[in-house]
């Protein structure tokens, strides 16, 4: 069970919050800076729900501080107040917070509190290292796709991920395919030329796809349009694109993923299929990386997918 630090000075707060999200974590109370600071030293913290107005550091100080410590900039902080304004807000996203939320939320909309915080704890990308060569950092990337979340539109979330993945991972040309009863559907294309021409029609044709719905898990080709896997070989051969790699979503959402401890359950389908095409040679760690992370991804995707 994730371990969630509550900081408030306030023990209404505290009670409303364990009453919301009590069922769901592991609840750490605490009422002032310090005292959390003690209990970060003590037991891992998997997520921060801070105050913004409190006696001695404040919310604000206290997720400043946190920003710069080393060993606990990686964990999320959300910042709540009972008098939200734009310039606090915007202060507390500034300095690092990952998300802000009003109190009233904690009445009005539990719910909305109970995703935002669920949200948060899968796009942590725990345990999901980044190999030598990529630019970006987990928390950037975290931070520019969650901007994206917020708008709870699935087609946006998509189109927001996949440019990521083209601008920030050297990736020359990606499809995204939502795949129901084996009949796939293209939602975006984007990269080189030659290859946006293909669309559902020419997809069920290829034996790659065949076999990957057949035994839908990841894969990786250095060697594209030869004889090991890949898609529309002709032409990826004449973009000179050797490498590719192939990824399932899966019918899961961020809150079952979460609940099978950031596993997929073996009985899950496939709801969607990403190809990743490169001129560059995939190494292993870059293959594991892409996977976890879009797989990760893919559990946010289905929520909103659902929603359609």
């Amino acid at each position: 069970m994730y371990n969630l630090l509550v900081i408030d000075d306030d023990k209404m707060t505290h009670f409303v919050i364990k009453r919301i999200l009590g069922e769901r974590f592991n609840l750490i109370h605490v009422y002032d800076a310090q005292e959390a600071v003690n209990k970060l030293s003590e037991v891992t913290i998997h997520l921060i729900l801070s105050d913004i107005h409190m006696p001695g550091i404040d919310g604000l100080e206290f997720l400043e501080s946190i920003m710069a410590d080393a060993e606990h900039n990686n964990i999320p902080v959300l910042i709540m107040t009972g008098k939200p304004t734009v310039e606090k807000e915007r202060g507390a996203l500034n300095l690092g917070a990952a998300d802000f939320i009003k109190k009233s939320l904690f009445k009005d909309d539990p719910e909305d509190v109970v995703e935002r915080v669920e949200l948060k704890l899968t796009t942590t990308l725990e345990g999901i290292p980044v190999p030598k060569g990529f630019s970006v950092s987990k928390k950037e990337f975290v931070q520019s796709l969650m901007e994206e979340v917020q708008s709870g539109d699935f087609f946006t979330i998509s189109r927001r991920l996949c440019t990521l993945l083209h601008n920030r991972f050297d990736i020359n040309h990606i499809f995204f395919w939502v795949v129901r009863q084996n009949e796939p559907r293209l939602i975006l294309t984007m990269g080189v030329k030659e290859l946006q021409k293909f669309g559902p029609d020419d997809l069920v044709n290829e034996k790659t796809f065949n076999d990957f719905s057949e035994k839908p898990k990841p894969y990786l080709s250095n060697h594209a349009f030869g004889n090991d896997m890949g898609i529309f070989k002709e032409a990826s051969k004449e973009a000179k694109l050797p490498s590719e790699i192939g990824i399932p979503l899966y019918d899961v959402t961020d809150r079952e993923y979460l609940k099978n401890d950031r596993k997929i359950p073996e009985s899950a389908a496939i709801f969607g299929y990403l190809v990743l095409k490169r001129n560059k040679l995939f190494t292993t760690k870059e293959f594991n990386f892409l996977s976890k992370l879009l797989i990760q991804s893919g559990t946010i995707l289905w929520r909103y997918f659902k929603k359609i």
